[in-house]
């Protein structure tokens, strides 16, 4: 879901998922690279939420 809106310029909402993904199953935030990889792509965005960025930061893709 987060990579559709990625594709469709829509970081904030993508954001969200991530998020709330990370709140559900955080081993797969953090361990699975295709996740990873959306959360690096979601905070390169300029307007990016604060918290996408702290999570990609936290993660060492950003």
């Amino acid at each position: 879901m987060a990579r559709a809106y990625l594709q469709t310029d829509d970081p904030a909402n993508a954001s969200g998922v991530l998020l709330r993904a990370g709140s559900i199953a955080p081993a797969e935030i953090r361990h699975r690279p295709a996740v990873r990889d959306v959360v690096a792509q979601a905070a390169r965005y300029p307007n990016a939420p604060a918290t996408i960025t702290r999570l990609a930061i936290n993660l060492g893709v950003l």
